[in-house]
């Protein structure tokens, strides 16, 4: 059997040798290829930035040029004049003594339907120049008087490079054109020895400096075909210039296979406002036998390691066999058994494996990760639903959790309510969109929710833009009253920054006795308060609209205070609120209110207050005294107005 064993492994280890060498060979065809493609990519690059360089050189000459041209032309125009001859009638000999006299190629008079009237270049002559960008650039040197450049172009007729320049005299209906050969301008220059190079040497020495590369060049695109910059005259296929267009790159092996020609587009980003972008195509020719020789290479020096290293590969396979299988087996049977105890957190071994022992320590892991997942999102959703029915309220009732609650579960508290409802919202949401409503409204919530929470106090419920919390103490509710005021300060503030509306909220507090509970049935049930309390603390936050106030309370929970004179307050009016039978005190809390406002109110609430202990006691006289006398030193004051009308007009 282990002679089996052994035989097997031998066969197994030579054709899996094998089959690597083989694998190692094509990967290392392909690396070359990769690499050879890398640097063929970074020739293409180097002529590229070569090309930006050369095009940098040809502008500079451009402008040059230009600037000659700046004087000549005027000069050439001037002496036209002085010969008294129309432009249209001068001749070919009169036109090529002006070249000769002023150093320019070729001169073209162009009238203003882009037509050459007269040239001493035989086959432009009556040339028109179709509507585009170009005669867009004519149209602009019409009358100008001055001289003025389209860039540097190849000449449709031999491929070198020229530079044309363009001059509408003042008053006139016609432009000169003169055209300049490039290299003879740069021959004639400070750096004549510069130009010398970049026509001869600059692109060509990517050749040298790299053993594979037998051939570059780089063509210019124009209306007239695809020019070699390095050739002059040789010009590409229009056919094989549509197709590189049209991909991108193309590549075109030779007849024999021996070799590549790649071909591909190219024009720099950074093109000169105003100048036509210069397109080029640039061509490598590159040998593919450095490839195949590193093919055979590999295979060669892998077939004579093999042959050496077979025996001891053997050996170390067949301790290998019992280590990465029988072992690998044995750990899983142990980290099985540490689950099955509890231990979610017990790492897996051998899970970044690719094979079958691999495959099941993963299932193992995901076994172990799903398990904890389950019992996380247990604890999530306690916390989430917390976000819904407050944990002080579970407490209130007498719960440890939601899901000890039942229908009907109910007890009675004596607690302070409070309602808050942002002022105008109606009008507000309406020059909102849903999304910017529901936006606006958490934003909001963001601000005054931790207000709340941090003054005893726990949200009940939100009913649209308007706020129900319950509180311990009439305090507390007091104090998160005022501190949601301070809040909605820094809410407003960025929304004046951006010129809006600021935000305005009523509250209104009271206290009393109220049922906590849930209400439902058996699939659908919620949490809530149910008293008489409830709904006069709602009332009462709906009479701050009708009062012009922020906040108001009721006599219950103004008699709940510990000091009432720790706060800004004073009684406002005696009301019997709809729905109810029995009179109440309202309450003005005005510690927010502008300096000047608190001020005055604090003046009159002593007197308030004292006339309303009277009317509550039918002193009817003393109240109405009391309440003139307030009037009288503050005229117009709603909080004595309104308690005056309270007292009946026959006592």
């Amino acid at each position: 059997m282990k002679r089996k064993v052994g035989l097997f492994l031998l066969t197994v280890l030579v054709a899996v040798s094998l089959g690597a060498t083989i694998v190692a060979s094509l990967a290392m065809y392909r690396l070359v290829s990769r690499l050879q493609d890398e640097e063929l990519r970074r020739i293409e690059a180097s002529l590229s930035e070569r090309f930006d360089v050369f095009e940098t050189m040809l502008r500079s000459e451009n402008e040059r040029n230009t600037a000659v041209m700046a004087k000549v032309l005027p000069q050439i125009e001037a002496e036209v004049e002085r010969m008294g001859r129309a432009p249209a009638d001068l001749t070919v000999d009169e036109l090529n003594a002006l070249s000769a006299k002023y150093g320019v190629a070729h001169l073209y008079f162009i009238n203003r339907d882009h037509k050459i009237f007269n040239t001493n270049l035989a086959y432009d002559m009556g040339l028109v120049f179709p509507k585009g960008p170009f005669t867009d650039f004519l149209d602009s040197v019409f009358g100008k008087g001055k001289a003025m450049s389209d860039g540097i172009d190849l000449s449709s007729v031999t491929g070198t490079l020229r530079t044309y320049t363009y001059y509408g005299p003042p008053g006139k209906d016609y432009l000169i054109e003169a055209s300049t050969e490039v290299r003879a301008t740069l021959k004639q220059s400070d750096f004549s020895w510069m130009s010398q190079y970049f026509f001869h040497d600059y692109f060509s020495d990517a050749v040298k400096s790299n053993a594979y590369v037998t051939d570059v060049d780089i063509y210019l695109i124009n209306a007239s075909g695809t020019w070699s910059l390095i050739r002059p005259g040789e010009k590409l296929d229009p056919k094989l210039t549509r197709e590189i267009l049209r991909e991108g790159r193309l590549e075109v092996p030779d007849a024999s296979g021996h070799g590549v020609t790649t071909y591909s587009r190219y024009n720099r980003a950074d093109t000169i406002k105003g100048e036509r972008p210069m397109m080029i195509v640039r061509k490598v020719t590159y040998d593919l036998a450095l490839a195949r020789q590193a093919v055979v290479h590999v295979f060669v020096s892998s077939m004579v390691m093999l042959a050496l290293m077979l025996p001891l590969i053997f050996w170390i396979a067949s301790r290998l066999l019992q280590r990465q299988i029988i072992d690998p087996l044995l750990n899983l049977r142990g980290e099985a058994g540490a689950i099955a105890g509890g231990d979610l957190d017990h790492a897996i071994a051998n899970t970044d494996r690719s094979d079958e022992i691999g495959h099941l320590a993963r299932s193992f892991a995901s076994m172990r990760d799903s398990v904890r997942s389950r019992i996380n999102d247990l604890r999530e959703t306690n916390l989430a639903i917390e976000r819904f029915v407050p944990q002080a309220f579970l407490a209130k009732i007498g719960k440890p959790n939601i899901v000890s609650v039942a229908l009907g579960d109910n007890k009675r508290e004596h607690m302070t309510i409070m309602f808050s409802d942002i002022r105008n919202f109606t009008a507000l949401s309406e020059t909102m969109t849903p999304d910017e409503n529901f936006a606006f409204i958490n934003a909001y919530l963001e601000h005054v929710g931790p207000v709340i929470r941090d003054h005893g106090g726990f949200i009940d419920k939100y009913i649209g833009d308007a706020i129900m919390a319950l509180f311990e103490t009439a305090d507390d509710g007091l104090r998160a009253g005022l501190a949601m005021l301070d809040a909605l300060d820094s809410f407003n503030a960025p929304r004046a920054a951006k010129g809006l509306a600021p935000v305005a909220i009523g509250t209104g507090l009271n206290t009393g006795s109220l049922m906590m509970g849930t209400i439902g049935e058996l699939h659908r049930m919620d949490g809530t308060v149910i008293s008489d309390a409830v709904n006069l603390a709602s009332r009462i936050e709906s009479l701050t609209k009708v009062y012009r106030v922020r906040m108001l309370i009721s006599q219950y929970t103004y008699d709940q205070l510990a000091d009432p004179d720790a706060y800004a307050i004073r009684p406002l009016d005696v009301v019997v609120v709809r729905g109810k039978t029995r009179p109440v005190v309202l309450f003005e809390v005005f510690d927010r209110d502008p300096p000047p406002e608190r001020e005055a109110k604090l003046r009159t609430r002593a007197s308030l207050l004292r006339g309303v202990e009277a009317l509550l006691h039918h002193d009817i006289a003393t109240a109405r005294t009391l309440f003139e006398d307030c009037l009288a030193l503050a005229p117009g004051d709603p909080a004595a107005a309104n308690l005056l009308k309270s007292c009946p007009s026959d006592a």
